[in-house]
């Protein structure tokens, strides 16, 4: 998904939220800071680890740059975006949904001794649904689970891509995430956020001439975010 389709989405889901949504709404009936349609801005401290695995395909005509993983080194990285949801209160149980974009970049390093390979993840695109408690007309703990779908790259063995070859060395890998957070209004219409998830990311495979990866990416992250509530 490019970041144009992104913001063309993000827009959809927004409108759509206004329109189903009356004036009256947006602060719910029980006065809660948390209901009706919001936006935000987060930055996130993102964990990224993969594991691989790694096999001469045996490709006739293709050249095997790679002789086996040797040794790993994974980065973390610190990234940010931006988020739109809707949310309702029935009572003190909240329930509601988001989507979240953000860029990280973390990423792996595998070598065989004299020759590398880096992959990492360039963007991030999740869609959640949440529920929770409302412990207070304040505050906010709610659980989430959802999609998520990461763009992963790589510019193959030696970091130079053969463009040549119309080999892909992008994709996108989609997947499971799930974690939980606290939400605290402390201005009219405005919130503060802070959140823990993991994600479960189905594995990714590269093949650089007559060299296969399959790469299982590991990841999580701590977001903190600044919401702004439409009522």
């Amino acid at each position: 998904m490019t970041i144009n389709r992104l913001k063309k989405s993000i827009g959809i889901i927004l409108g759509t939220l206004y329109l189903i949504s009356s004036p009256n709404a947006f602060a719910g009936e029980d006065g809660s800071p948390f209901e009706g349609v919001y936006i935000g801005l987060a930055a996130t401290k993102a964990t990224f680890d993969s594991t691989a695995l790694y096999r001469d395909a045996m490709i006739d005509g293709n050249l095997s740059n790679f002789n086996g993983i040797a040794g790993s080194s994974s980065k973390d990285s610190w990234g940010g975006g931006f988020l739109a949801g809707y949310g309702l209160n029935y009572g003190p149980v909240y329930v509601g949904a988001e989507a979240v974009f953000l860029i990280e970049k973390g990423s792996t390093t595998y070598t065989d001794g004299t020759t590398d390979i880096r992959v990492w993840k360039n963007n991030t695109f999740d869609i959640n649904l949440r529920s929770g408690i409302t412990v207070s007309d304040k505050a906010l703990v709610y659980g989430l689970i959802g999609y998520t779908g990461a763009t992963i790259k790589s510019l193959g063995t030696n970091g130079v891509k053969d463009d040549d070859s119309g080999i892909d060395y992008n994709t996108r890998v989609t997947g499971l995430r799930y974690g939980g957070g606290v939400e605290v209004a402390v201005m009219e219409n405005i919130a503060a956020r802070i959140e823990y998830t993991r994600a479960n990311i189905n594995d990714a495979v590269y093949l650089d001439g007559t060299d296969e990866f399959t790469f299982k990416p590991d990841t999580s992250r701590i977001m903190l975010s600044v919401v702004l509530h439409m009522y």
